[in-house]
């Protein structure tokens, strides 16, 4: 049956009018809640949405709730790459969309109320919010929910998240590959998904029956700046004998590594003749944005693309089961890891 042929029934059995049935399915926001549901119920059951190429025409409004640090003037570079890439995939569309920074443990719960009842918004996105009273909340909420880089402990709400736990692993092993044992891994540990990166680390350490000290190994920073990372690593290079120091510094993102270059050309070290770096990063950013450093690249902005699509799926599956999307990373070589030396490679990590 055609388009046209569709929407006339649809709206002989809703009773609205054609233009209205075209307004609802093409996504515009000038209808009442009263006409979309009707429509919208009625071209579920005649299997029009399973045509639909895009599920986003269900969408009227979007609130995306991310870390305040999203939207300081300096900004949170992998944060800001993934609310582009919500702000890209639903550019096409007659959309609205509604930014909102909240406290990622301890969220202020009446502002996200707020924001979420607004009666423009049909969809919510959770960038980096782990806060589980918004999680439940979200739950409560009688429209679809997804999760960014976070997962709610009861798994009902759908999310799509960098796979951190492959990033960890895949990471090392590239670093292993290279003949490098003796890595310190620099990496804050504020957020559970810190935790599964650290895990697969330590899973290429177990498959080599390599220990991981975590009083040698891994140095924890309070947060992710290369404030942090300088001051961190500065004082752990002056309380460490030479002899003592790694072969590769990994650390959890550009911000450190910058940091962590600054202390390294202050003491002449150079990279990576002398010690290697890698580090992971926003793969869409741009080189002239942050110093080229070896890194294990995280598709940010796809994590905004997929989440709008899980909210497409969500709306026009309502009863489909929960999606828990985990996106990978891949090694980028900018030339700071080089290959450990024959003897390098046949140290253990007893020093």
């Amino acid at each position: 049956m055609s388009g046209k042929l569709k929407m006339d029934e649809i709206a002989a059995l809703t009773g609205y009018s054609v233009s209205t049935v075209s307004r609802v399915l093409s996504g515009k926001s000038y209808t009442s809640d009263k006409a979309r549901e009707a429509i919208v119920s009625c071209a579920r059951r005649l299997g029009v949405l399973d045509s639909l190429s895009s599920g986003r025409l269900l969408i009227n409004g979007i609130a995306v709730f991310a870390p305040l640090r999203t939207f300081t003037a300096r900004g949170d570079a992998f944060y800001l790459e993934v609310t582009r890439g919500i702000a890209e995939a639903i550019a096409p569309h007659d959309v609205y969309l509604s930014y909102c920074g909240l406290d990622e443990q301890r969220a202020d719960i009446k502002v996200f109320q707020e924001k979420a009842n607004n009666k423009n918004i049909n969809a919510i996105i959770l960038i980096g919010i782990d806060d589980p009273t918004v999680h439940k909340l979200a739950q409560l909420l009688d429209k679809p929910c997804v999760l960014i880089n976070s997962q709610d402990k009861e798994g009902l709400l759908d999310a799509v998240s960098p796979d951190h736990r492959a990033i960890g692993n895949r990471a090392v092993q590239y670093l292993f590959d290279q003949g490098h044992r003796r890595i310190l891994h620099v990496t804050s540990l504020r957020r559970e998904t810190m935790y599964w990166r650290l895990e697969g680390i330590k899973e290429v350490y177990r498959q080599y029956q390599i220990p991981f000290d975590t009083g040698r190994d891994l140095l924890v920073t309070e947060g992710f700046s290369e404030d942090e990372s300088e001051r961190a690593i500065g004082n752990w290079l002056n309380e460490t004998p030479r002899e003592a120091w790694p072969e590769v510094i990994f650390c959890a993102g550009a911000s450190m590594s910058t940091g962590i270059r600054r202390v390294l050309e202050k003491i002449s070290v150079e990279i990576p003749g002398e010690l290697s770096l890698m580090t992971t990063d926003v793969q869409e950013l741009d080189a002239h944005i942050v110093a080229a450093v070896t890194s294990i690249t995280i598709p940010c902005r796809a994590l905004g693309v997929e989440a709008v699509h899980l909210l497409q799926n969500r709306l026009n599956r309502p009863s489909a089961p929960v999606f828990n999307l985990l996106l990978k990373g891949k090694v980028t070589d900018r030339g700071t890891v080089t290959h450990a030396t024959r003897h390098a490679a046949r140290v253990t990590v007893a020093r």
